[in-house]
């Protein structure tokens, strides 16, 4: 059976074109659809994950089913509705669960791998003159917390420019115990790879970028940790 294909911005510029004939199999659904136009247009993959499916002017999703002569529209966010991703600092315990549920909320059915990471605190480290102590009883984060949120929401968008990841990125500040976790991101794209990518991307532009500062609390000693990317 045959389609056409609409696409519009961000997508008919990564393609290159505005309208495209699909030849499909019978019972084809959507998403295969998706896949055929990945397969040909390589440049519009990073934004399928935030495309919506309109099949005969109606909004639907991948799994609907396809029919000759069926008109598909794929429509990337509209003008005031760009993706943003999920930015926090907080004072709480931090868990992933949640961060999990927001990218793939984000995501939608995009989702092929889905990459987290949680820094936590551990019991030992080095002070600024390098001498190694392994008496850590809590750390206390400090963070210029409105600017934090800015360079976390910029590395974001740089990953999802980057890899066409959601990304969301918490920070915790405050006091914190052994084991209890300081960072959370959490990185959703349709392929694994893309996902590795965007996920060490954040935690090692954050530690660099962001605003946020330790004090570490030993037996032996306290101090503050403030050279950019240090033991974070």
């Amino acid at each position: 059976m045959k389609i056409t294909v609409l696409l519009f911005a961000s997508l008919k510029d990564a393609a290159k074109t505005s309208q495209i004939e699909l030849e499909l199999p019978e019972g084809s659904l959507a998403k295969d659809a998706l896949e055929a136009l990945e397969l040909q247009f390589p440049a519009i993959k990073k934004w399928l994950p935030h495309t919506r499916i309109a099949v005969a002017q109606e909004y639907t999703d991948q799994n609907a089913l396809l029919h000759d002569g069926d008109e598909l529209a794929l429509l990337p966010p509209v003008s005031g509705g760009e993706f943003q991703p999920h930015i926090e600092v907080v004072e709480t315990e931090i868990t992933l669960e949640p961060l999990v549920a927001i990218v793939q909320n984000q995501i939608g059915g995009q989702a092929g791998a889905i990459c987290s990471f949680l820094g936590v605190v551990r019991e030992n480290s080095k002070d600024l003159e390098g001498t190694f102590h392994d008496d850590i009883e809590y750390l206390e984060y400090e963070a210029y917390a409105s600017m934090a949120v800015k360079q976390m929401t910029k590395i974001a968008l740089e990953a999802f420019e980057k890899w066409g990841a959601v990304v969301a990125i918490v920070h915790r500040v405050g006091k914190l115990g052994i084991g209890e976790a300081s960072v959370g991101i959490v990185a959703a794209t349709p392929h694994r790879g893309e996902s590795f990518e965007a996920c060490r991307y954040a935690i090692e532009e954050l530690k660099q970028r962001v605003p946020v500062w330790k004090k570490e609390t030993a037996k032996s000693g306290v101090w503050w940790v403030e050279t950019s990317g240090q033991n974070k």
